[in-house]
């Protein structure tokens, strides 16, 4: 009865709602609020309207102070005389109704535009309005009024031309990723055949990474999605992820909904002590892990079962006699009782944050293990079992003579451990490791020119790309910091979302001599003056360049590969740099300038971390930023974070922009190793094979590649042939293994010990996926591999102990089964048919790994041989083409 109007009349009395633009009399009024209006007076600008010329075109603009209830008399004041009315509203139409609603008794024929005019979809419901889209919307609308100028035809044209060239193809993804040793990473696995719902937090990021969870909802609703479709589901049972945090907030609730509901549902609770997504808060009201326990209890799950990291176990005094207590190991035997229990269980997963582990070992307040991992990368297969068994992102490719390997990226990994679950003998635990850090490069910077800095017309718009997590965000408070310094005005905004996690990071800085000047923050299509790119993949994305225009941005980029999550999943997956380069040249043409800045700052620097500054100090001696020298290192300062080392990148970036051809001998370094040439591939190959179990089987190898004339196939047949001939039995396992100590005095100091994880073939036991179980084995096991290595001459023979198993029969069958199958490729390849004949013969690279994991591949390989073998014989067309793909 009265709050309503009460409200209406506070809005009225003091002017919360106004006309900015032009006076009493024009015909056409345009109505907006808060981040749209500033949407809205950058549109105008586009279109070469300020506030005389809206006046002199009979415009008068709205701005909405008080978004509801909406100053009725007020608008209606303001409305008068109005022939159209245009309210600019992004989402759901809240303006729109009211102002509809304030004419509706005294319209005398006026028009509202808002959602839709007439049956055209005007400003969408869905996503964020930007300023071209509006800019294109009013223009047209204007011309149509007759208030068609030159200045605006030309900011049409100018539109048009950006938009024409907003057409980049997204050629990689840089996707939000859980953090190296997350919990998420073992917490969000499911049993085959089984799925998991997502819910608010981190472990939303499993709907993109092949694990079974599809479908999430708000916060306090998970699981309430799979009370509505059991009865109709012929599924009998799902898993449902919730973080402590949300548990805590309304979670609770839904659990206890599902309880109510009777439905078959396990809810996989973790607890990581942290509010993880959001910057690791505690949790409201410090609730600890045994009283969420008991809740549960009482609120009546059937069963409850706690699962925890051995190294982080709780103390179990709290906890109630109900549950059963179990090693994060036995997660999915646990999984698959609890699908079989009716009605609704919980698993409560007990494993802190990594990123708050990381944080608190800097603070000396979490236990930092005296443990690292290595692999001897001559042992690993790069199977990639080991990213599919941790999703580990500290998991890195590493190039080699004999093909893609694995390595640990030490600066990254939280020393979680879950990648020595891989099924692989190349992995190593070192106690008393220290890491190696390499001595920065000694290097004097001279006296650098001082670049001309660009004068700044309206605005001056900078665009920051980069990889959440690396501290690319400092770069947009610093450069907005050094703006206010300066005397100039600044406004920032950050799109990180989950980029926190190693996602893909877009700031957008718009600089103005005043900060009236300044309206909308975001950047629009064609509008950056300055690109700033900390990551190549984030840089050269479809929704960056598309910011970006070829006669006006000029653009700094870091051109080093940094691995983004995909490789955990896929073992070839490779950044596709040449592309993403050739997008940004032929975008920014000369006004692009790419270096490793990674790299450099890890030979001149010590840590990689100061690329990012290196690109910015770049960028400023490029002339892309309009602010002065003094301004942004006092900025710097003021940031209070390695201030010194800051200044230091700061300068060699100004280095490596004025000086690009010493930058580039820096990185470069020592001559590089030109590749091998093919007769010197095969050589290598030869002495390996002498060193693998002797000349004998080096003749062999020998023996068929001088039986291939056809020079393509012959090469493949060279890496394909000695794959199979040097499969790593246990023989070979042991040889190798011995060098682990050497290749690990490369990445760590100290006098380390070592122990290995192996499964044996004679010990028993399975683990909880049924796979042979992996044990430790202190540095003692040196000398028995010693033995073992020496032994090697027994192999293939009948002597040999290990030669009966599955798996050493399939190896001599696969090498049988190949020369027949070259010698019958020799004979008849055709130009037509060769394709087909070189992915015959490098398909053994794909048989790779150890145990169940090489089977597994084994048995894949089998069938494509089969299609390849039958496209051969059939000597070309299209299903040869086919089968070559």
């Amino acid at each position: 009865a009265h709050k309503r109007f009460a409200a209406e009349a506070f809005a009225r009395a003091n002017g919360i709602d106004r006309r900015v633009w032009g006076k009493a009399g024009a015909r056409i009024g345009l109505v907006s609020a808060g981040k749209n209006w500033l949407d809205l007076v950058h549109a105008l600008s586009l279109l070469g309207i300020d506030a005389d010329g809206a006046e002199r075109l009979g415009i008068t603009t709205y701005k909405v102070g008080q978004t509801w209830p909406l100053d009725m008399a007020g608008f209606h004041d303001w409305a008068e005389g109005l022939d159209l009315i245009v309210v600019v509203e992004e989402k759901r139409k809240l303006i729109e109704v009211q102002v509809k609603e304030a004419i509706f008794d005294d319209r005398r024929g006026r028009r509202v535009y808002g959602g839709r005019k007439g049956t055209e979809v005007l400003f969408p419901t869905h996503y964020a309005l930007d300023p071209v889209e509006i800019a294109q919307k009013l223009g047209t609308i204007l011309i149509e009024e007759g208030r068609e100028t030159d200045a605006i035809h030309a900011g049409l044209a100018t539109i048009e031309e950006a938009r024409r060239a907003d057409n980049a193809q997204e050629l990689a993804a840089r996707l939000p990723y859980f953090c190296a040793g997350c919990p998420h990473n073992t917490s969000t696995v499911v049993p085959e055949g089984s799925r998991a719902g997502a819910g608010i937090g981190c472990h939303v990021m499993a709907l993109w990474m092949d694990r079974q969870t599809e479908g999430f909802t708000h916060m306090g609703a998970e699981g309430a999605n799979w009370i509505g479709e059991a009865p109709f589901s012929t599924r009998n049972h799902m898993f449902q992820n919730l973080g402590d945090g949300t548990y805590n907030h309304s979670g609770s609730l839904a659990i206890r909904a599902a309880i109510a509901a009777g439905v078959n549902i396990t809810y996989k609770i973790l607890y990581n002590d942290a509010v993880a997504m959001t910057g690791g808060q505690a949790n409201d009201g410090d609730l600890p892990p045994d009283r969420i326990a008991r809740e549960l209890l009482a609120m009546g799950v059937r069963r409850l079962a706690v699962v925890y990291d051995a190294k982080e176990e709780p103390e179990w005094s709290g906890f109630p006699r109900e549950i059963t207590r179990h090693e994060r190991a036995e997660l999915e035997s646990v999984q698959r009782q609890m699908r079989d229990v009716p009605g609704v269980t919980a698993i409560l997963y007990i494993q802190t944050c990594a990123a708050e582990k990381r944080r608190r070992r800097k603070k000396g307040q979490f236990p930092d293990p005296d443990r690292r991992v290595f692999i001897n990368t001559d042992v690993c297969e790069g199977c990639g079992d080991c990213g599919v068994q941790s999703n580990c992102v500290a998991i890195v490719p590493v190039e080699t003579e004999l093909g893609r390997k694995r390595a640990i990226d030490q600066s990254a990994c939280n020393k979680d451990f879950s990648c020595l679950k891989g099924f692989c003998p190349s992995f190593v635990t070192l106690e008393g490791a220290t890491l190696r850090k390499d001595a920065a490069a000694e290097i004097s910077l001279p006296d650098l020119p001082e670049p001309d800095l660009p004068a700044i017309s309206g605005t001056w718009n900078v665009v920051i790309t980069g990889v959440g997590g690396t501290g690319v965000v400092t770069l947009g408070a610093v450069l907005a910091q050094a703006a206010q310094i300066d005397g100039k005005g600044a406004a920032m905004i950050e799109m990180a979302g989950l980029a926190q996690k190693g996602g893909a990071v877009h700031i957008h800085c718009r600089l103005a001599n005043r900060p009236e000047d300044i309206s909308a923050i975001r950047v629009a299509t064609g509008e950056a003056d300055a690109l700033v790119g900390g990551d190549l993949v984030v840089s050269a994305g479809a929704r960056t360049l598309g910011l970006t225009r070829t006669d006006r941005t000029g653009a700094v980029i870091n051109s080093h590969e940094i691995v983004t999550g995909a490789f955990t999943r896929d073992t070839e997956f490779r950044i596709p740099s040449a592309d993403l380069s050739l997008a940004l040249e032929r975008r920014l043409q000369s006004r692009l300038q790419m270096f490793d800045a990674t790299e450099l700052a890890r030979k001149l620097m010590g840590d990689s971390i100061f690329s990012n500054m290196m690109v910015m100090g770049a960028a400023w001696q490029r002339g892309l930023l309009p602010v002065g020298r003094a301004a942004i290192e006092e900025a710097i300062r003021l940031n209070g974070a390695a201030v010194e080392a800051n200044l230091r990148a700061f300068a060699i970036g100004r280095w490596a922009a004025h000086a690009p051809r010493e930058a580039a001998e820096v990185l470069a370094g020592p001559e590089p190793e030109a590749p091998p040439d093919p007769e010197e591939r095969i050589a290598r190959r030869e002495a390996h094979l002498v060193a693998y179990q002797g000349p004998q089987l080096a003749r062999r190898y020998r023996r068929l590649l001088d039986r291939i004339e056809d020079d393509r196939l012959r090469e493949a047949v060279a890496i394909g042939y000695h794959k199979l001939l040097a499969y790593k039995d246990e023989y070979e396992v042991a040889r190798l293994l011995l060098t682990t100590r050497e290749k690990a005095r490369s990445t760590f100091a100290g006098d380390f010990r070592m122990t290995f994880h192996l499964a044996p073939p004679m010990l028993p036991g399975r683990d909880g996926a049924g796979r042979p179980r992996k044990r430790a084995f202190g540095p003692w096991l040196e000398r028995p591999l010693r033995w073992l290595a020496a032994m090697r001459f027994l192999r293939g023979t009948p002597l040999d102990p290990f030669g009966h198993t599955a798996e050493r029969r399939m190896e001599r069958r696969l090498i049988t089964q190949y020369e027949s199958d070259m010698a019958e490729v020799a004979r008849s390849v055709t130009p037509e048919t060769r394709d087909i004949a070189v992915a015959l013969a490098e398909l053994p690279l794909s048989i790779r790994g150890f145990g169940p994991v090489k089977e597994a591949n084994a048995t894949a390989a089998t069938a494509r041989r089969a299609e390849l073998l039958q496209a051969f014989r059939q000597g070309g067309g299209a299903q040869v083409e086919q089968a070559a793909q």
